[in-house]
């Protein structure tokens, strides 16, 4: 049934493409401007643009539910984000990088409100300009900036199983200054769980493991950001923001775990862990900027991110006979506990530069520095005889440090209806790793290049290749091993290399009066392709740590088109479908697996009389390939509605996410030469209600109220 959902959606993209494609047109589709209802999506050459407001189902929601409904991308529960099949895709908020994502990733998506983000860029094929860290591009978070006179606004949300949220900020805007600060305030409870089979060898012949585990994870997050800008003249402005955080966490969890031996008795144990911590942190960050319209520009960023965290779980663990009611009291209590302590920093100093050469060319250049630190310090105890006694095998202490260096350089210019654009850029890294593990220092050469043709005003084809590179994160070079499964663990590999890529793209757009349509063929080459690898040791025990695969290699295509059946309802149509493969050695396993994938997302917005407006979506992913498995396909859909009130001062929502509760990610690991079948289940079915108030000052009511009757009467005229 999933598969004929599936191939319903793509045959019904690639009939409306045959369709529309006899039809005459003509610009570049810079933006697709639908009159009456902001369009959701707005495409460009190597770059996608996601407006979150439009989309309802984003409403009172996080940063993990509005990845959630970008096509192409798709989301773990372990907070890693994929982009067509791969997860290495940088992150950015406004251009730079943010220490929100320096600790847990699942929790900071989950955590981080949708509210304060205004778009999200995918750039798939970034030129030199850009850091050349991602090989799969570059996911850029645009948050809100309020530039009106004056504003004031509120939010908040209730959702299901005790989830809060609320938020409020405040904008002036003057001649010389523009101020602005936003008050967040985040709690939530979600439940999960997990299901584990695995069959593996031991002493006592086949051993059947089979692991239930059911985890309640709280969280509470508050965040402030305060931004300024002066403008020294007509040209010139200094800015600057402060974003504080803190976060805190408590999630319980218990694991019943059942091994079934050949030759020997089962043996059955309860394990519950107890976690508690907290982070607190803050971004800094200083800009310069000169711009003289048409002539040249320049900016200058100094960014300061410094974040510090503690940990901890306490772990009891008791052995049981059948049915786990009965103490088996042949093995002892295990008490346990682990405390970690981490802080790290970021420093960055950046300086972009462009100079204009008449109206059809240009040259970008700049410089860039980047230092991050990150320590870690983790304590393992044992409870023996009323004493806590120090794990050393299980307890390490872990010191990482990363330098980079960049230069870069971009030219353009345009020849009639061409447009064309060289670079290259040159980066410098040093690593240095604590306890024997240095990394020698390495150069390495990013060129790049596109082409865009502008057919007609409303047609354009385009073509892009950039060179990539993803560095290994100091999580998985960190070689120590986590033991918080005793059956499962994980450790990183500090001999790590890293990923090289080669991107190409390849892009159509076009657009008609009432509809467009954007497709893209691309290919991404990756050598070192770094993943992680299951293993089997002695006993019952399975290691899980970081690999280097030899290669790794995805082509395939992408479709968008938008359209408006009727005034009041609009569709927004997006497919990929592409090719993924995975090539390599590990220990005597030779792995060579390939699969295609793809996703479809159908997103219906409807907005009627009387400031009602509402919105369904539906959403599919394909089974994907991965080191660890085959993930299973799923589906979702997704639902909204909204009322405004008070000239769209006042607005109420509501939503539900997951409608029919599928969304659950199923690992097959047979093709890897391992019997290990794990379902992991997120909370994900929610409703939610919201309310926001808006306040605007009485020149911006009055340009709001003019702007408005604008809009409607060229939407009664359209």
């Amino acid at each position: 049934m999933r598969i004929w959902k599936l191939n319903f959606l793509f045959w019904l993209c690639l009939c409306s493409q045959a369709i529309w494609a006899q039809k005459d047109s003509s610009a570049i589709l810079k933006e697709v401007v639908v009159r009456g209802q902001k369009s959701e999506i707005i495409q460009e050459p190597g770059k996608k643009i996601f407006q979150v407001g439009v989309n309802l189902t984003n409403l009172g929601g996080n940063l993990y539910d509005v990845l959630s409904n970008i096509p192409s991308i798709y989301v773990t529960n372990e907070g890693v984000v994929q982009y067509r099949g791969s997860q290495n895709l940088t992150i950015y908020f406004d251009g730079k990088p943010s220490g929100i994502l320096n600790s847990s990733r699942a929790n900071a998506l989950s955590l981080f409100p949708a509210d304060m983000i205004d778009r999200i860029e995918i750039i798939s094929n970034p030129g030199a300009k850009y850091s050349s860290e991602g090989s799969s591009g570059i996911l850029n978070i645009i948050l809100k900036k309020d530039i009106t006179s004056e504003s004031l606004r509120f939010n908040a949300n209730v959702g299901s199983h005790d989830k809060y949220a609320s938020s409020l900020s405040w904008a002036r805007n003057s001649k010389k200054f523009t101020h602005f600060w936003d008050l967040n305030y985040k709690e939530s409870q979600r439940y999960d769980y997990q299901k584990l089979y695995r069959e593996n060898g031991s002493p006592f012949g086949l051993a059947k493991i089979y692991q239930d585990a059911d985890e309640t994870n709280r969280d509470l997050n508050y965040s402030l950001k305060w931004s300024s800008m002066y403008r020294m003249d007509k040209n010139k402005s200094l800015s600057g923001y402060f974003w504080g955080r803190f976060a805190s966490d408590h999630n319980s969890e218990t694991r019943l775990n059942t091994t079934t031996y050949f030759r020997a008795m089962e043996r059955l144990y309860r394990r519950e862990s107890d976690k508690r911590g907290q982070d607190l942190g803050f971004d800094l960050n200083l800009s310069f900027q000169n711009t003289v319209i048409g002539k040249k520009e320049s900016k200058i960023d100094l960014l300061w991110i410094s974040n510090q965290g503690d940990d901890g779980n306490d772990f009891l663990q008791n052995y049981y006979f059948q049915n786990f009611q009965t103490l088996n009291t042949n093995f002892p209590t295990r008490i346990e506990r682990s405390r970690a302590g981490s802080s790290n920093y970021t420093l960055l100093f950046q300086g972009d530069f462009k100079r204009n050469f008449g109206k059809t060319k240009f040259l970008e250049y700049g410089f860039k520095w980047n230092q991050r630190k990150f320590v870690n310090l983790f304590d393992y105890e044992k409870l023996k005889l009323a004493i806590w006694e120090l794990d050393l095998k299980r307890s390490n202490n872990f010191d990482y440090l990363e330098n980079i260096q960049a230069l870069y350089g971009n030219y353009s210019a345009k020849i009639k209806k061409i447009t064309w654009e060289l670079g290259l850029r040159l980066e410098a890294t040093q690593l240095d790793i604590q306890n024997g593990f240095t990394k020698p220092s390495y150069v390495n050469w990013f060129p790049s290049a596109s082409f865009v043709n502008e057919i007609s005003n409303k047609e354009s084809l385009s073509f892009s290749l950039s060179t990539r590179i993803s560095r290994p994160s100091y999580r998985s070079l960190n070689p120590f091993i986590s033991f918080a499964d005793p059956i499962n663990l994980n450790a990183g590999n500090p001999n790590l290399q890293p990923e090289r890529a080669i991107l190409l793209e390849f892009s159509h757009t076009k657009d008609w009066n009432n509809f467009s349509m954007s497709n893209q063929l691309f290919m991404r080459n990756i050598n070192g392709l770094v993943s992680r690898v299951r293993t089997q040791l002695e006993g019952d025990t399975t290691l899980t740590r970081f690999e280097n695969l030899a290669h790794s290699r995805s082509i395939g295509f992408e479709n968008m088109l938008q359209f408006s059946p009727t005034k009041a309802w609009k569709v927004q149509l997006t497919s990929s479908i592409y090719q993924m493969d995975l090539q390599g050695f590990f220990n005597t396993l030779a792995i060579q697996e390939q699969q295609w994938a793809g996703s479809a997302r159908w997103n219906n917005q409807f907005k009627w009389a009387n400031g009602w407006s509402g919105q369904i979506t539906y959403l599919f992913q394909s089974s994907l390939l991965s080191p660890l498995g085959i993930i299973a396909d799923y589906y979702t859909i997704d639902m909204g509605i909204k009322k405004e009130y008070m000239k769209g001062r006042l607005t109420l929502n509501a939503r539900i996410n997951d409608l029919t509760n599928s969304q659950i990610t199923i690992y097959d690991s047979r093709p890897f030469g391992i019997v290990s079948d794990l379902e992991k289940k997120k909370e994900t079915r929610i409703y939610y209600l919201g309310l926001s108030y808006k306040f605007d000052g009485k020149k911006k009511i009055k340009e709001l109220n003019q702007r408005k009757a604008i809009n409607e009467k060229e939407a009664g005229e359209d």
